[in-house]
């Protein structure tokens, strides 16, 4: 509260009337009442809203991960049919990748199924945000691989925070693993459990174009080990004993809020589920 203080001078002069005393007396009475009431009040506190800074690392910067409801658009896995068909090379290709990574004791096993999911393109406008679509498949053990081009709306924006990859053993937005490639050159991979964003870990594949570019991709998860492949080169492999199952999406990790955002584009995408 803001107060007004008036000063009001008293005269030592002996003559004073008792109707200049009484006038005195009341202004003086009235200085007290507003002394009272100021020192009474309530004191108004300002606060702040404080801002959590996200952890701090070498080379990674954490995403934050939005909880409201994602995925406008399904990205849906076919399975080939049992009826006889000509030969499919892009299976026959898979199948070769899979046994190569059994025979250098990658995956537990070569054995599985393979299914051809179509071409999808999301993108995605909020920065340092990652948006998601799923596959309709809920694989504990898979590879999956495409080819990826991406696109920033921004020439200068923000290439460690924008990326295509994929979501895995996702349970809601409070529990999921995230891995992609960011456009400058990083694969990141992160989990979160009860909303809290875990940065695990990630390696350099190589420099690419800004703002636009392309690159094959390729996730493996067997139990317990994750291993992430860019244009054939396996770029980053480590255990986490908190892969338990879920769902399989597309992801697009947003650099920018201007116009589209990010822009991914997956093509020839090839989904092998270990038995």
């Amino acid at each position: 509260m803001h107060c007004l203080v008036i000063i009001i001078p008293v005269s030592h002069s002996k003559n004073l009337t008792s109707r200049s005393i009484s006038l005195r007396l009341l202004l003086i009475l009235t200085g007290v009442i507003l002394l009272t009431s100021c020192s009474t009040s309530e004191p108004v506190l300002a606060t702040s809203e404080a801002e959590t800074p996200l952890p701090a690392t070498e080379t990674i910067m954490p995403l934050a991960q939005p909880l409201e409801v994602v995925g406008t658009m399904t990205a849906t896995a076919v399975k080939k049919t049992e009826t006889p068909t000509p030969i499919d090379p892009r299976e026959e290709d898979m199948k070769k990748e899979v046994q190569v990574l059994a025979g250098q004791k990658l995956v537990s096993s070569s054995k599985g199924t393979y299914y051809r999911v179509q071409d999808f393109t999301g993108e995605w406008a909020k920065l340092s945000y990652y948006h998601w679509w799923p596959l309709n498949r809920k694989p504990t053990n898979f590879a999956i691989r495409a080819d990826v081009s991406w696109e920033s709306a921004v020439p200068m924006g923000n290439p460690s925070k924008s990326g295509c990859g994929f979501v895995f053993h996702e349970n809601g937005a409070s529990d999921l693993h995230v891995s992609f490639l960011s456009m400058d050159g990083y694969v990141r991979n992160y989990r979160t459990e009860k909303n809290v964003i875990t940065n695990l870990k990630g390696n350099y594949a190589g420099k690419f174009n800004y703002p636009a570019d392309k690159a094959r991709i390729m996730l493996v998860v067997d139990y317990q080990w994750l291993t992430f492949y860019v244009n054939g080169k396996q770029v980053v492999r480590f255990q986490d004993d908190r892969l338990n199952g879920g769902g399989l999406a597309f992801a697009v990790a947003s650099g920018s809020n201007n116009s589209f955002g990010t822009r991914c584009t997956f093509q020839n995408v090839d989904l092998w589920e270990f038995n």
